[in-house]
């Protein structure tokens, strides 16, 4: 573990000390968000996000964005009990990847590293696996749900006229969703949530150190 956290130091110190530029910039689209659960059935939601990113003189780049995201989707149970989940997150995804000219005023580029998820509000509409919650009810009250989980995703997409964006992206939980708690009530296998985006942004850059 010292190994790796002095060679994640090493990496970072070799990055800002680079001839590098900075870019800034805000993003925002769709998100399709759940869980594995193998039942559900999931509706779209949205997602706003700012955006830091320090670029290398060979295009490589650590980014930081800074993103709400508000989703939902309908569950089955393996009883007919059905239930509407809506959760709104803040997440912060720290990132590494580059940047490549594929075309007139076009770059391609990728990313990926870890984000962790901060659950602000996690709310079931309905009956749960045969027990009814009422209309609602946080479940940080029930102790069901993880308020906070660690994520590993990763962004694609293409730069246009040096200033908008397009791309998708894709997050996974690696915790499990709910507490040990709920698994151990409720008797079902522990479930992670994720996120796939689509997105646009516009944004501006500075000028290269000398």
């Amino acid at each position: 573990m010292k190994k790796l956290m002095i060679l994640a130091f090493a990496l970072l110190a070799g990055v800002f000390t680079a001839n590098a530029q900075i870019s800034i910039g805000a993003n925002s689209g769709g998100v399709l968000g759940g869980d594995t659960n193998k039942n559900a059935t999931f509706a779209p939601g949205y997602f706003g996000e700012l955006q830091l990113r320090y670029i290398m003189k060979n295009g490589w780049y650590v980014s930081f964005a800074p993103r709400f995201e508000s989703s939902s989707y309908q569950s089955k149970a393996t009883s007919p009990d059905e239930f509407y989940y809506y959760t709104n997150s803040m997440e912060f995804p720290f990132h590494y990847g580059f940047s490549k000219p594929t075309g007139d005023k076009i770059n391609f580029f990728l990313d990926f590293g870890p984000s962790m998820r901060w659950i602000m509000t996690n709310d079931w509409y309905g009956p749960v696996y045969g027990v009814s919650l009422g209309s609602k009810i946080h479940p940080k009250a029930l102790g069901y749900n993880n308020l906070f989980n660690c994520d590993v995703g990763a962004n694609i997409g293409l730069e246009v006229w040096n200033h908008m964006k397009i791309y998708a992206g894709f997050d996974f939980g690696v915790l499990p969703e709910n507490t040990k708690a709920f698994l151990e009530n409720f008797q079902v296998d522990p479930t992670h949530p994720f996120s796939v985006r689509v997105g646009v942004g516009y944004f501006f850059t500075f000028k290269r150190r000398h």
